[in-house]
């Protein structure tokens, strides 16, 4: 309980830097360049708008840790037999981009978490329809997809985009 605490704890000290990052910048829809620095005349790296909310990101954080982190990790990295073919039961997939989430449209996503998910007439994942608001559903997508790597959300974006046709198997 307390190694989960912590890593909860970790992300939302992220969260926070994230938060002051984003507040420093006067017109978020550009990119923010700092002056050369004096003692290397270098300039400071660039701080890019991020694709996501803060806010939302917070907020999908915290319903994470209270509802799913218990199945899905802390970190959204999946139950560690997750994948294992001998594995005695069904086990949670990672949500990090690493498991078969990115290759699921924003309805599809939507549709599991308030379904959930049954295998050979058995639930092996509630629904959470009637005890998530529409709202927490979305903050909790929010979250996990702004962990997955760049280069897969831009793929999972392009797929959407272009109707769910691109989605890998």
């Amino acid at each position: 309980m307390m190694k989960r605490y912590a890593l909860w704890l970790k992300r939302m000290m992220i969260g926070a830097m994230m938060v002051g990052a984003v507040a420093c910048t006067e017109d978020k829809s550009k990119q923010v360049t700092q002056e050369p620095q004096a003692d290397t005349g270098q300039a400071a790296p660039q701080l890019k708008e991020s694709r996501f909310s803060v806010e939302a990101i917070s907020r999908g954080a915290a319903v994470f840790q209270t509802h799913c982190a218990e199945c899905h990790g802390p970190d959204a990295q999946g139950h560690p037999d997750w994948g294992n073919p001998n594995a005695q039961y069904v086990v949670a997939p990672p949500l990090d981009g690493n498991g078969p989430s990115p290759k699921r449209s924003r309805a599809e996503l939507i549709n599991v978490i308030l379904n959930g998910v049954t295998l050979d007439a058995k639930q092996v994942m509630p629904g959470w329809k009637g005890r998530l608001k529409d709202s927490e559903v979305i903050d909790t997508i929010t979250w996990f997809q702004a962990l997955w790597p760049a280069k897969i959300y831009e793929q999972w974006e392009k797929a959407q985009a272009d109707g769910g046709k691109q989605r890998g198997s």
